[in-house]
């Protein structure tokens, strides 16, 4: 039993021995541990302490100066974790370190805080961590005085109600020593870490005259911002920062504290904390701050000079920074030593006052003003002229086509729709100036409405176009079809009017507006930028005008794949459009995936106008382009009418017009007719043949006429077609020699009713003749 007991009393003590050799980290920062300042350097020293002593647990926590209550949460998750080493780097944070070491006083939980003096009442397990800040603001404010070339320097501090001014007053000093006549700046952004804000101070420094600024921040923004500006920095956060910068920064502090982490890790291992216990370090005692290597640009005679001052501020007694007599117009009493009583001179919230000689200017607090953002002016420029020459292009070609309207390759092609598809490019040139300009109320919902009624008006008629090239010759009944332009007008229109409703629809639900946005589009929290917006059911009616589009690209593609086949010359406009449309369509498809993914507004905006400018301006010269070449190469060809051939519409053969076809350019759209009455017709004699108006012929021909030759004879049209009776061809030859000049004016004709009637004669035999050679009438106009 005895031995038993003795087994138990072991088997405790090595328990005892086990839970006591055990050491868990926890450091809690106020700012960032990438920082690359005091924050990186305090999580540094875990990571190293932790691979030294080979700790099984260490943690951080990290941006607690943001919110008391999430570093009040960060505590409570150390003590639940099992931490027994916990690390407060902040003054922040003192309070809460204190509260939560008494309240675990009685447990083997033990504390390093950052702070001035011991707290009252005293607490054993707990460490005071400090080192003397203000001979390093003193030497690094030595340095500056002695570099700077303006005679200025600058110091950005997070000010009274955070920190003490005593840092502030040390560099003054030091720059004072250096050079008597300085004139030092002096700002305040209210946080140990706010690179935004410490940046955008500093700038303001340097904008003031500040060649080299000092700051007690946790982070490098102040050195960057004088880097930004080609000045020289200074490194005060305790890293060695010619690792990153280089020469660019003359001078740096650094600060070391894995021997701090190690040092009391080992006394929890070890069971031997040293209760009451404060580690203070300076420049002499050599432990954990230490000074940087000198930068290149730096001269060796202030080399010199900087460490001479260093080896006299290792002699504890000098402190100029607490003993020069010009500190006696803060109101804090000296010792016996001539010092500054150090607990006030560390409380300090006053700053020195210039004198005779030296100057100081006090910014106060600071704070960023919010910035707005534009868009870039390479793109608003860039846009705005390409659109501007754009339209330039357009009003030529419209000028050309008003001109030539009557040359057949433009009159062909019918130049009212021309006119319609070039305002359209110019409505969606002007759409696109509107979108690379910042957005306002007015332009959100113009630059919408310009881009839809321009595509609308270029895609809607480039669509009835080919739709009624389409049904000319999917003809397989060989059915005349007389389309005029005022019979697609309507449709036109009609596509115009469906563009317009959903649009109205838009702009009355959906409260379009400009909004100002701060933090949008990778900006910063003190920038912003002009957004459009509109409410849900603006963002329906926006998807309804999209689905509204689609329709009319896939409609017009649908089309132009039905008519790709037609290959008559006059009629090769199809040709272009459908490549038009395709190039719209494909586009689309890089355009809707770049526009879902994440973008930001310049992006979206370069891609927007970019797209539309190149397919339109590319349809535009594919469009008219051609039509101007034929013009320059082959003449203007006024008022000619054609006929020629296609290989479209029903599967048709070439078989029934041979030697005898009076056209031998006419392709037959019917089917092959071998009948004996065909036969007959053959043999008779050419006086004897006839033309039969209600017989459908096997071979189908595309005339052209005007729209006033098709008016003049409309009625007479009708009456043969439907007349049964056959014209002899005698009485076609008696109607044919009406005197009619060549140039197509009558000759000698004084009546004005002979002239009608000749004219009437003149376009009934053309139609006769058209007729007999089985071609078929369209207007010249509308294709």
């Amino acid at each position: 039993m005895k031995i038993l007991l003795y087994i138990a009393i072991i088997l405790s003590f090595f328990s005892l021995i086990t839970i006591s050799s055990e050491c868990k980290i926890a450091v809690l920062l106020s700012g960032s541990p990438n920082d690359l300042g005091y924050n990186y350097l305090m999580n540094e020293a875990r990571v190293k302490a932790e691979s030294e002593l080979k700790l099984d647990f260490s943690i951080y926590y990290e941006n607690l100066e943001e919110s008391m209550e999430e570093a009040e949460k960060a505590f409570q998750d150390a003590l639940h974790k099992g931490a027994n080493l916990i690390v407060v780097g902040s003054f922040v944070h003192v309070g809460l370190g204190l509260k939560y070491a008494a309240l675990t006083k009685d447990q083997d939980i033990y504390w390093i805080i950052r702070g001035n003096k011991r707290p009252n009442p005293d607490l054993p397990h707990v460490v005071i961590l400090n080192f003397n800040s203000f001979e390093l603001h003193y030497l690094l404010g030595y340095f500056s005085g002695l570099m700077t070339k303006t005679g200025i320097v600058g110091f950005v501090a997070p000010g009274p109600d955070v920190n003490t001014i005593s840092t502030d007053n040390s560099f003054y000093l030091g720059a004072k020593y250096a050079r008597p006549n300085i004139t030092f700046l002096n700002v305040y952004v209210q946080s140990w870490y706010n690179p935004n804000v410490s940046y955008s101070a500093a700038k303001m420094l340097i904008k003031n005259g500040a060649d080299l600024i000092g700051m007690s921040q946790d982070d490098m923004s102040c050195q960057k911002a004088m880097m930004d500006s080609g000045l020289i920095g200074i490194g005060a956060t305790g890293y060695p920062t010619h690792l990153l910068f280089g020469g660019n920064v003359g001078v740096s502090y650094i600060t070391n504290w894995t021997n701090l982490y190690v040092k009391y890790a080992q006394h929890v291992l070890n069971d031997d904390w040293p209760d009451y216990s404060s580690y203070f370090t300076n420049l002499s005692r050599e432990d954990s701050i230490f000074i940087d290597d000198y930068s290149y640009k730096v001269p060796i005679d202030i080399q010199n000079l900087v460490n001479d001052e260093i080896q006299r501020l290792k002699n504890t007694s000098y402190i100029p920074y607490r003993s020069d007599p010009y500190l006696a117009q803060l109101g804090i009493p000296f010792d016996s030593k001539g010092l500054l009583v150090e607990d006030q001179f560390r409380a300090n919230k006053k700053l020195l006052k210039g004198d005779s000689i030296s100057k100081v200017i006090d910014f106060g607090q600071y704070s960023i003003p919010i910035e707005f953002i534009d868009y870039p002016n390479s793109l608003k420029y860039g846009v705005t002229i390409v659109s501007g020459v754009c339209i330039f292009i357009c009003l030529v070609c419209m000028t050309l086509v008003v001109v030539f309207k009557k040359a057949r390759v433009i009159k062909s092609s019918s130049p009212a729709f021309l006119l319609l598809i070039l305002l359209g490019c110019c409505i969606i040139f002007a759409a696109c100036i509107l979108f690379a300009q910042s957005p306002t109320n007015q332009t959100c919902s113009a630059r919408i409405w310009l881009l839809s009624l321009g595509y609308t008006l270029f895609l809607g008629n480039l669509l009835v176009k080919n739709w009624r090239i389409w049904l000319l010759f999917d003809n397989p009944k060989l059915k005349k079809r007389a389309i005029t332009n005022w019979k697609l007008y309507p449709w036109v229109f009609a596509i115009l009017a469906i563009d317009v409703m959903i649009l109205a629809i838009w702009q009355g639900l959906g409260n379009i507006n400009a909004e100002s946005r701060i933090g949008y589009d990778s900006l910063t929290q003190y920038q912003y930028k002009n957004v459009c917006s509109s409410d849900d059911q603006g963002s329906i009616a926006l998807y309804l005008l999209l689905v509204f589009h689609g329709l009319v690209l896939l409609v017009a593609c649908f089309i132009s794949f039905k008519i790709k086949v037609v290959d008559i010359e006059e009629f090769n406009e199809s040709k272009p459009i459908t490549t038009s449309v395709y190039i719209i369509t494909f586009c689309l498809f890089i355009v809707i995936p770049l526009m879902v993914s994440p973008q930001s507004l310049t992006s979206q905006t370069t891609i927007i106008c970019v797209c539309a400018i190149v397919t339109t301006l590319i349809s535009m010269l594919l469009l008219f382009g051609s039509k101007f070449y034929k013009m320059a190469t082959q003449g203007l060809a006024i008022n000619e009418t054609f006929a020629t051939s296609t290989k479209s519409s029903s599967k048709s053969s070439k078989s029934s017009y041979g030697k005898d076809n009076p056209n031998p350019n006419a392709i037959n759209f019917g089917e092959d007719d071998t009948s004996d009455e065909t036969s007959e017709e053959k043999h008779k004699s050419p006086k004897q043949k006839s033309v039969n108006f209600s017989n459908k012929s096997n071979s189908h021909l595309a005339v052209f006429t005007s729209d006033e030759e098709t008016s003049k004879t409309s009625k007479l049209s009708i009456d043969f077609e439907n007349s049964s009776k056959d014209i002899s061809i005698d009485q076609l030859q008696q109607q044919k020699q009406q005197p009619i000049n060549t140039n197509g004016d009558l000759e000698n004709k004084s009546n004005d009713k002979i002239d009608d009637d000749n004219d009437n004669s003149s376009v009934l035999s053309k139609r006769i003749s058209n007729q007999q050679n089985g071609e078929t009438e369209i207007d010249s106009n509308n294709v």
